[in-house]
């Protein structure tokens, strides 16, 4: 059998050699070797051993997972998404960090997605799964990585400006409408510490017209991202041990106040329980840190809220829903346990969470029965959150 070929990249965080890697073809991580000098920009997730390394390596790919990435794989002649990860310098729109071709000469300035002009070819194909598209040759990269395993697409504006389009999970428009949902909600709110989604149209399977949403970048060349997950990688937790005081324990040391992450935690906490967002896993919460100096700037915008308001519950079963058993990725599995994190019940003013529900009528009409069910359930959680915040512990009566 003929010994698969090792080349040897540069892991760099813009124009800094944090480390020089082995990487097999199929993107596999090898060996590798730390430049002691710049150890403070060795990615944070990774830093712990060498398994949490290789972690790191794997989680930077597009998830195999995605809605239709194994199509855009063969279509595009990948063996992986490691292979495209790494064929892709593995840039981002969501850090700073890139692979370097030993010997290459590349710098940041040459490559970012920042500044750089690209197509997200991958995004193309698993958005528009019925087109087969290869854009490689208009561009210096193939795509931009993205995390999730929903269908997702990069593109830059007329003015320049960044921002990924989010399309669905089966036949419904749903996952988008509640992303607009929660956008209102927000807004209503008062809340500023968000990313807006706004509706776009896009092509679903058999060429129709469907809807998706879309929002623009809130990082930069000047402000990257690290996730949750990878904040927790730097510490042992017991076995079975709640994520949230290991993770405000890891914000504080890096810099976060106190009481900044009670205040955003508590508002994020009690809009997901009202929207039922039963997705708030630990890489749908991040921080925001200064890639040059390395600052942490804060907690970064609320953002991914779609999987929410019983997006895929069957309409028959919308009436066997017990509230207070609903599951979730998050901190702990009970959706209702969260509530008992909140440290200011107040952060959510209770009046100003009347919606309209006539947004969901942008769904597919036939899904539409679903409106005054969703309607119903929505302000069952508002009486509930209600009680909560005049003093119930709603959690020890369940």
């Amino acid at each position: 059998m003929a010994k698969k070929r090792v080349e040897e990249y540069y892991l760099m965080h813009k124009d800094i050699p944090v480390c020089l890697m082995e990487i097999s073809e199929g993107g596999r991580l090898g060996n590798y070797k730390k430049n002691l000098s710049a150890q403070e920009h060795f990615p944070i997730g990774g830093r712990m051993n060498d398994m949490k390394f290789h972690e790191w390596w794997r989680d930077r790919a597009i998830p195999k997972t995605r809605n239709g990435a194994k199509t855009a794989l063969q279509r595009l002649g990948y063996e992986s998404t490691n292979s495209a990860l790494v064929d892709n310098l593995a840039l981002s729109l969501s850090d700073c960090y890139w692979i370097q071709p030993r010997g290459a000469g590349l710098k940041w300035s040459d490559v970012n997605l920042f500044t750089n002009d690209f197509v997200d070819t991958f995004g193309e194909l698993t958005l528009n799964s019925d087109e087969v598209i290869d854009l490689r040759n208009r561009t210096q990269f193939n795509c931009a990585a993205s995390q999730g395993e929903l269908q997702k697409k990069w593109c830059i504006d007329a003015s320049g400006k960044r921002y990924m389009i989010k399309g669905n999970y089966g036949e419904s428009y749903q996952q988008s409408i509640n992303e607009l949902f929660a956008t209102e909600l927000h807004k209503k709110q008062g809340f500023l510490n968000y990313t807006p989604y706004h509706e776009v149209k896009i092509t679903v399977q058999g060429g129709v017209e469907g809807l998706g949403c879309l929002s623009y970048d809130f990082c930069s060349e000047n402000k990257e991202i690290i996730s949750a997950w990878e904040l927790l990688q730097t510490i042992k937790i017991r076995q079975n041990e709640s994520y949230y005081y290991p993770l405000k324990r890891v914000c504080i040391s890096m810099g976060i106040k106190e009481e900044e992450f009670d205040a955003f935690m508590d508002y994020e906490i009690m809009t997901d329980y009202l929207i039922s967002n039963t997705d708030r896993h630990m890489n749908n919460i991040a921080v925001v840190r200064n890639p040059d100096t390395l600052e942490i700037l804060g907690m970064a915008p609320i953002y991914d809220s779609g999987n929410s308001m019983f997006y895929n519950i069957p309409y028959e079963q919308m009436d066997e829903i017990h509230l207070d058993e609903i599951n979730t990725h998050s901190f702990v599995m009970k959706e209702i346990k969260l509530l008992s994190y909140v440290k200011n019940r107040n952060a959510v003013d209770i009046e100003r969470t009347e919606m309209d529900f006539s947004i969901y009528e942008k769904d597919l009409i036939e899904r539409h029965i679903r409106i005054p069910k969703l309607k119903a359930l929505y302000e069952r959680k508002r009486m509930r959150l209600k009680a909560f915040q005049e003093g119930k512990d709603i959690w020890k009566q369940h």
